[in-house]
């Protein structure tokens, strides 16, 4: 092929990938038309504040931005294709010169338009640029396909690296804390149309899977990826053999908690890739991942990974309008909510809206390019994580506007990620899950007027005070997590943001030290004095510390751990009745608390209700089923959670309103996870629907582990399994 033809067939492709990655049939004409209107308004502006740059009349004025604009997409392509091996501000600096020489024409060939000598053409050149690209972006926004496009049209330019398999790869989508009948109830409102489309043309069937307990991210994941969810009791926990307080979503801690569930066989070992999770799942290359993102290093080459999202200057003022639209969407959403007076609510401030921001912008869109970049790089398995729903339920309720219009811009995520999938070198199935849902449910403390740890205090009949740390939710590491991705790799802009994310990080850990020092005093109290092992990123969110009772509790959704520490290992309920004869009662009579779960040294573990009392070794039931409201799997959840070396002294989870399916939550948060009851327990799998599930019910996370396993056998195989029935649960259909 001579090089002339090679030119024509690369401007071929992309004609074709700019026409297919069209929103809609006039997307294109609109897009152009509003990139023309843009190159006007700059140059129009430059001419008011620059003596350099003169435009004698309209009509010029017209024909230098049709021009501009015309070279531009002409030469756009071409320059991220050859361009895109290096650093990411070596590529700007390019495209600015490019600019430079553009204007300077402009004043060459362009009768009517004069541009000043020297310095002229690069200050006017540099006025252009962000003229150019804010205009743009103010007009086009939302323009999601549009921006994707661009990074896929310069990735299939560059052609595959290396061979690439033919049999198709995996792709994990995993929607953070949407349950099923969420699902389903917004793939029915046309709020998941990608998702709905695929469902309805049977492309994709729907299964329920049961997390057990806890139904927490960290225990989820580390199932899902790993196969094995062992001593995880909850999102926080205190470990008493280590006196270690515990939190998942904590580099430090995640990272323990892959090195003990960790063999080697994880999901993604076998050259997969990790984004945005917890955990890693034995991936070599992961990002935005908590357990690894404080490594300072990367595969050789990685750091260009982030090209597709900051390969020119208007990707980072797109970024920055629609981070700011969603603060200001956020402080209006929670006003009309404090208006509206809407139960159960909770206060959201400026914090968390700049949380939901970089949580629903810039952490989807940088997700979504990263895994564009490995599915161009033919990577085998790939599992994603969006979190910005979970983020925002939390705050407002799993059903609330604010929540289900995230779910929204994930939808259309995952159809960018299907259509990438398309021009990529290797074809992709696809499977998108949940880890778990969330119940909507007020807090104890605005039910009850105190935290459930004064309660306990109380009853502990104490006057010393309770210390606890401010309660924060499972994303408050979003800005932190953001800055940290961008900040591996080499060069200076990077070592910038790197300082940046280690101070986020510090601050947290500063806010945690007094806290993790008072768990020290606490385990050290009735037991041997030693040194603290608390891990240094310890985040105390939810966790409650008593150092003069020796109490310790751990708070994850509705589910409650309390650790006493007047003696070392499990306390029996024997043992805590004989020091506090009456805790236990006065427990269960609460109004606040559904059950409580004690380990009795001859009973093994009880579980109490007001009503009655279940013996979980055998099911021995006296008065009522203390665990009917909670549904098929509680006795199965509690029984696995009372083997783990690390759980609570007494597991309390609170009550469920039988009309509403509320339940309450011991955070500070209206949509909570973590315990029994509601939609929290009813996560789904949806999976291509010719593929059969090898278990007929998925109970726990590692069931759903061997699922994926086993597709990524079969696709390596090139022998899937058939599923000729498609039989249908009573939930995988749009009804519900």
């Amino acid at each position: 092929m001579t090089r002339a033809s090679a030119i024509v067939a690369f401007y071929q492709r992309q004609a074709r990938l700019i026409w297919e990655w069209r929103a809609t049939r006039l997307s294109l004409v609109r897009r152009s038309l509003l990139t023309l209107l843009g190159s006007v308004l700059a140059l129009k502006l430059i001419t008011l504040i620059s003596v350099d740059l003169v435009i004698d009349a309209n009509g010029p004025l017209l024909v230098a931005a049709i021009l501009l604009t015309i070279l531009n997409g002409l030469a756009r392509p071409i320059l991220l294709w050859l361009l895109s091996p290096l650093p990411v501000l070596a590529v700007q600096i390019a495209g600015l010169l490019f600019e430079v020489a553009l204007v300077a024409g402009l004043g060459r060939y362009v009768p009517g338009v004069h541009v000043g000598a020297g310095l002229a053409p690069i200050r006017d050149a540099v006025a252009l640029t962000i003229l150019n690209a804010l205009f743009s972006e103010l007009l086009r926004t939302a323009d999601d396909r549009s921006y994707f496009g661009t990074q896929v049209r310069r990735l299939a330019a560059g052609g595959p690296k290396g061979q690439v398999p033919g049999y198709p790869g995996l792709l994990v989508v995993q929607i953070d804390g949407l349950s099923l009948p969420v699902l389903q109830e917004q793939m029915r409102a046309g709020r998941m149309p990608f998702l709905a489309r695929l469902f309805r043309d049977k492309v994709l069937t729907l299964t329920p899977w049961f997390p057990l307990l806890p139904p927490v991210t960290p225990a989820s994941q580390a199932g899902i990826l790993h196969g094995n969810n062992d001593e995880i009791p909850g999102f926080r926990w205190y470990e008493k053999s280590t006196e270690r307080l515990m939190v998942a979503n904590t580099p430090a801690d995640a990272a323990e908690i892959v090195r003990r569930r960790s063999n080697g066989t994880g999901f993604l070992a076998d050259n997969g890739a990790c984004i945005g999770n917890l955990v890693t799942g034995d991936a070599p290359r992961s990002y935005l991942t908590m357990a690894t993102i404080g490594d300072s290093g990367r595969e050789p080459g990685d750091e260009r990974s982030l090209h597709g999202l900051f390969v020119s200057q208007m990707n980072y003022l797109r970024l920055a309008v629609l981070t700011v639209g969603e603060v200001f969407k956020e402080l209006y959403q929670a006003e009309r909510q404090r208006g509206a007076a809407i139960e159960p609510r909770m206060h959201r401030n400026l914090s968390y809206a700049l949380e939901r921001a970089l949580t629903n912008v810039a952490l989807r869109n940088l997700s979504t390019a990263l895994v564009i970049e490995e599915m161009f790089g033919g990577t085998p398995a790939i599992y994603v994580d969006y979190t910005s729903y979970d983020a925002v339920a939390h705050h407002v309720g799993p059903e609330r506007a604010e929540a289900v219009d995230s779910l929204a811009g994930i939808d259309q995520a995952i159809s960018i990620l299907a259509q990438a999938a398309e021009d990529a070198p290797r074809p992709y199935r696809i499977v998108v899950i949940s880890d778990h849902g969330q119940s909507l449910g007020s807090t104890f403390r605005q039910r009850h007027g105190e935290l459930l740890e004064d309660v306990v205090r109380s009853m502990l009949g104490e006057t010393s005070a309770t210390r606890w740390a401010s309660e924060r939710d499972d994303q408050s590491g979003a800005a932190a997590m953001f800055l940290a991705e961008l900040g591996r790799g080499r060069g200076m802009r990077r070592a910038m943001i790197k300082r940046a994310a280690d101070r986020s990080w510090r601050r947290a850990a500063s806010r945690s030290e007094w806290a993790a020092s008072a768990v020290s005093q606490a385990s050290t109290r009735g037991s041997a004095p030693g040194p603290s092992t608390t891990g240094g990123d310890a985040k105390p969110a939810g966790t409650v510390l008593e150092p003069e009772l020796g109490l310790v509790g751990c708070a994850s959704g509705n589910l409650a751990l309390l650790y006493f520490t007047f003696q070392p290992g499990r306390v029996s309920l024997e043992d805590l009745t004989a020091r506090y004869p009456h805790l236990v009662d006065s427990l269960v009579a609460h109004p606040g608390v559904g059950i409580v779960v004690a380990h009795s040294s001859t009973e093994g573990p009880v579980v109490r209700s007001k009503t009655g009392r279940m013996r979980l070794s055998d099911g021995v039931v006296e008065g009522e089923d203390p665990l009917a409201p909670y549904g098929p799997h509680a006795r199965a959840a509690l029984a696995r959670l009372d083997t783990f070396g690390n759980t609570g002294d007494l597991a309390i989870i609170s009550p469920i309103d039988p009309v509403t399916g509320e339940v309450l939550s011991y955070e500070e948060l209206v949509g909570s996870h973590g315990g029994l009851g509601g939609w929290q327990q009813e996560p789904f799998l949806m999976r291509p629907a010719e593929w059969e599930l090898r278990s007929p019910t998925l109970v726990g996370a590692p069931a759903v582990y061997g699922e994926l396993m086993g597709w990524l056998a079969d696709l390596r195989s090139g022998t899937p399994r058939p599923n000729p029935a498609q039989p249908q649960s009573a939930h995988g259909n749009l009804a519900g």
